[in-house]
């Protein structure tokens, strides 16, 4: 006999187009049409009863906390790790950290750093990892290490400290050798040393008080709020926006993720422009007013092109016995900013200059595709990349992204072409050739396959065999080499 889930008719579009401002209103998050199977794959997740029947259960009364928390869990995303974004790190490393510890070891030795949106932890760690080298009598500050984020499944993860190689696919050796334990059941837990000062608290950026003088705290001195207000819905990222900046001291820093910088709403804040990072700052209070003001439009400071493909978008290391060398410099030395096209008025290496211009769109534009993709949101992120191409036609990389877009897409014929265009773009291109030639080796054509594997090996030859390979998401060439030799035959 069928089930109540059974018989229900599927929600109907006035149910979700409810129930898609229900989540704005209380959470924040925009779920435009082309989302709403998430929010139906949500509801039928939290009521036996069916998704309709959650959406109208639900709306029925303002949410509980506890029913906030259930449709956090269902409705964000839990992908980060440890310096993400490295050129911000950079940036943070040598500029905006040591100018702000200079200015509170005059005043008293304090410091207030705000992760909002911190899911699982790897992003206030990480700064956690710099200030432990920027302080050398760290022992002798107060400093506070604050994350926040609406969903409890991710702030216990964060409070554990313990993480899988994964997590650390972007750091080098002699990082995770100084700052985490040994693997104990595939997890590595975080050195004590750093969970100084820390702690993981619930809150809701659309709906709670946020710390500083909202409750009666003082102002923090950095926040990061990366990849989250992306999304935001336009007006409720605009009112998160305003209300960080109360929260922020005056002269505090702000870092927002790569796909959010250069947006319209951050315009009340001055922005930083440093090698390959785009930092805010605030600025003086009657300009700041007059500048919210003005800011009436939501658009994005992208071309239109882009802005109309982008407004569907949502948002291993092996333990060694010997510690590695360890850099002079933590951020830097992790991994190189990738290239791109030339940014406007960027400012010597170790100097900034305020920027009017907004940054490039296709690095924004990329990261969406990616981030779509890793959702699932194969034709978001098909869109998102092929308005990147459109703003830089000459970048091997966002070939290279779109080819394997397309391959998740079932579209084989197109992801060989892409490839072959990243190829003609860039001849050395080592993932392009080892992609092409597995998609090759797949269609039955061998010769080509085999040929397409013999130049990558040819390249890994000017690698180190532990070099991690750049848009590899960790693997090292030796792997790589092996894999190839062991699965494709080639010498």
């Amino acid at each position: 006999m069928p089930n109540d889930r059974d018989t229900e008719a599927a929600p109907s579009d006035a149910l979700l187009t409810a129930f898609s401002g229900y989540i704005t209103q209380h959470l924040g998050l925009h779920f435009p049409r082309g989302q709403w199977p998430e929010l139906v794959r949500a509801a039928e997740a939290l009521d036996p009863a069916g998704a309709g029947a959650c959406m109208r259960r639900l709306m029925a009364a303002p949410p509980t906390r506890s029913q906030i928390e259930q449709l956090a869990h269902q409705l964000t995303v839990g992908e980060t790790y440890f310096f993400r974004e490295p050129a911000v790190f950079d940036a943070l490393e040598h500029e905006v950290l040591p100018a702000l510890i200079a200015a509170r070891r005059a005043a008293g030795r304090t410091l207030r750093i705000w992760s909002a949106g911190c899911c699982t932890g790897e992003e206030l760690y990480s700064v956690a990892i710099l200030l432990q080298r920027l302080i050398p009598d760290l022992a002798d500050w107060r400093i506070t290490l604050l994350g926040t984020d609406v969903n409890p499944g991710f702030l216990r993860k964060a409070e554990q400290g313990r993480y899988r190689d994964w997590s650390f696919r972007a750091v080098p050796a002699w990082l995770v050798w100084r700052h985490f334990g040994a693997p104990q059941d595939g997890l590595r837990a975080i050195a004590p040393a750093l969970r100084r000062g820390v702690r993981f608290d619930y809150l809701n950026l659309a709906a709670d008080l946020f710390p500083g003088p909202e409750v009666g705290a003082p102002t923090m001195d950095l926040i990061l709020c990366r990849n989250v207000l992306m999304y935001f819905e336009p007006a409720s990222a605009a009112r998160a926006l305003q209300r960080l900046g109360r929260a922020l001291a005056p002269d505090g820093w702000l870092a927002v993720g790569m796909a959010e910088a250069g947006h319209a709403l951050l315009t009340p804040f001055e922005p930083v422009r440093f090698p390959s990072a785009l930092l805010y700052r605030q600025r003086p209070e009657a300009l700041r007013a007059e500048l919210a003001a003005a800011v009436t439009g939501l658009h994005s400071a992208v071309p239109a092109a882009a802005a109309a493909a982008i407004a569907v978008a949502p948002a291993g290391t092996a333990s060694t016995d010997v510690a590695p060398t360890e850099p002079a410099a933590c951020a830097a030395a992790i991994v190189a900013a990738p290239a791109g096209p030339a940014p406007i008025a960027v400012a010597p290496a170790g100097q900034a200059s305020i920027v009017a211009a907004p940054a490039d769109p296709a690095p924004a534009l990329a990261l969406r595709a990616r981030l779509s993709a890793d959702r699932g949101l194969l034709d978001d992120a098909s869109l998102c990349c092929a308005a990147a191409i459109a703003t830089d036609k000459c970048d091997p990389e966002l070939r290279y992204l779109r080819a394997l877009i397309l391959e998740e897409q079932g579209r084989t014929a197109e992801a060989i072409g892409a490839l072959k265009d990243a190829l003609y773009l860039d001849p050395d291109f080592v993932l392009a050739h080892f992609t092409l030639g597995s998609l090759c080796r797949r269609n039955g054509a061998a010769r080509e396959a085999q040929r397409h594997f013999a130049n990558a090996l040819e390249l890994l030859r000017g690698h180190a065999p532990d070099d991690v390979l750049a848009h590899s998401g960790g693997v090292r060439a030796g792997e790589l080499a092996d894999l190839m030799r062991a699965g494709a035959g080639a010498a």
